[in-house]
């Protein structure tokens, strides 16, 4: 009796004291989130400390030291399949992200042990690193509260992982492997071809189309498709899309012309309106930017990176005196409803501007551009990224020809963007030309 009472009055206190124990809010509260890429899963968990009034870079966060990346424990990177980091291999598994942070350039440590929670004294040992490499940051004109880690960039086969905190953004990228998985899936299910689903096929006809991987293998594929699932007109637009991917726009033109005789006897609306559109581009001829498909496999590398698209503005528009542009080129760039907005000052000193759509921007300055010499070049970005939303400070300089030693005008392209998940493209170019009223802030100049 005695021992029960005692355990009784021992359970009693144990109970009090939980009672009694406080829960607080964390000051750097712990997030991770979870990124499909291709066939790979990623997952980030960090800690998310807030600036509150501190100078954090190079202050809170100091230059030359290695940084958890976060607050109270190691940021950790997990990857269910084996991935490239920066051109690097890396076997599936999870990792420790480290930094070490400079003005003007950053080095991310992926690092074997994740078990750390303090590295002070030297823990963190080059010894059991996977690999480090080196990265520039970016300036952020708007300001991050909370340090903020996100995937940007999302493709079928990669992605960037970006970190931002106060004026500062880094991000690296990350590719996996998806054509070979799928080529061994396919080979795999063809073992037993009557068994495979209609919607394999198309998925996997769909795979190589929009990854320009092998058009011939896609269309055997769609049909195989479309033997299994007659008069399907989602299988019908897309053989009609591989067809014009190969440059056979009749065939296209037949076959979404049937795929739309397909959603009309079914009474799609959905499938009927995207035949119709699709034929309405495939007809309206070449020359023009409504149609994505026509020029994808021409422009395909111009529109397949941030990078990329900004590359192909200048160069589009850039030439010798006399030399024609590609146009075409110019135009696949942007979105149908894109602007292209000028502003300078008039005679009586008020700012203004004019809008033109790119076609608008080809006829009132193409000739001029050709007649005259002109080449833009980047030399100073500055990106802020939100999801879908993208916006870059290009600083420009304007020659007439390469041989130029001096530019004879420089300026910035506020230039917004988005990528669809298939590829990139212009919203909108607001562009103002230097004055020695208006000189180029030094933030916006190339770093020494």
């Amino acid at each position: 009796m005695r021992k029960t009472c005692l355990l009784a009055i021992a359970l009693l206190v144990f109970s009090q004291v939980v009672s009694q124990n406080l829960k607080t809010p964390t000051l750097s509260p712990f997030s991770e989130i979870k990124q499909e890429v291709g066939l790979t899963e990623i997952t980030l968990s960090y800690a998310r400390p807030s600036a509150k009034g501190r100078t954090v870079m190079g202050n809170l966060v100091p230059y030359g030291e290695i940084w958890r990346t976060g607050a109270n424990a190691s940021t950790k990177l997990s990857f269910t399949e084996d991935v490239k980091i920066a051109d690097n291999d890396l076997p599936a598994g999870t990792y420790a992200l480290y930094t070490i942070p400079n003005q003007n350039e950053w080095t991310i440590i992926i690092h074997k042990k994740t078990n750390m929670r303090s590295i002070a004294g030297g823990r963190v040992k080059a010894e059991n690193d996977a690999f480090r490499f080196n990265v520039k940051p970016m300036t952020n004109p708007v300001g991050v509260e909370t340090f903020t880690m996100q995937f940007t960039d999302i493709t079928t086969n990669s992605c960037q992982v970006q970190l931002s905190w106060e004026n500062t953004i880094v991000k690296f990228p990350i590719e996996v492997e998806v054509g070979s998985k799928i080529e061994a899936q396919m080979a795999e299910l063809m073992k037993a071809p009557d068994k495979i689903p209609h919607r394999t096929y198309f998925r996997a006809a769909e795979y190589y189309l929009h990854n320009k991987v092998d058009l011939n293998q896609a269309m055997e594929w769609i049909d195989a498709a479309l033997a299994k699932s007659e008069n399907n007109f989602r299988y019908g637009l897309l053989k009609s899309k591989i067809y014009n991917a190969q440059g056979e726009q009749e065939k296209a033109v037949s076959t979404v012309k049937i795929a739309n005789e397909w959603a009309t006897t079914a009474k799609n609306s959905n499938y009927m309106e995207q035949t119709s559109v699709y034929l309405a581009n495939l007809q309206g001829g070449a020359g023009t930017s409504t149609d994505e498909d026509t020029k994808s496999a021409k422009y395909a590398e111009d529109v397949a990176s941030l990078d990329n698209i900004l590359k192909a503005l200048y160069a589009s528009i850039s030439g010798e005196k006399g030399e024609l542009r590609d146009w075409d080129r110019f135009r696949n760039l942007f979105i149908p409803e894109a602007r292209l907005m000028p502003s300078s000052k008039n005679k009586e000193g008020k700012v203004g501007y004019r809008i033109m759509t790119p076609d608008e921007y080809v006829t009132r300055s193409g000739k001029w551009l050709e007649e005259n010499g002109f080449h833009e070049v980047e030399i100073s970005r500055e990106e802020v990224e939100y999801g879908s939303l993208v916006h870059v400070f290009s600083t420009y300089k304007s020659y007439r020809s390469k041989k130029d030693e001096e530019p004879f005008a420089r300026g910035i392209n506020s230039i917004q963007l988005m990528n669809d998940g298939d590829r990139w493209w212009v919203i909108q170019i607001y562009w103002l030309g230097e004055t020695e009223a208006l000189p180029l802030p030094a933030e916006y100049l190339p770093k020494r």
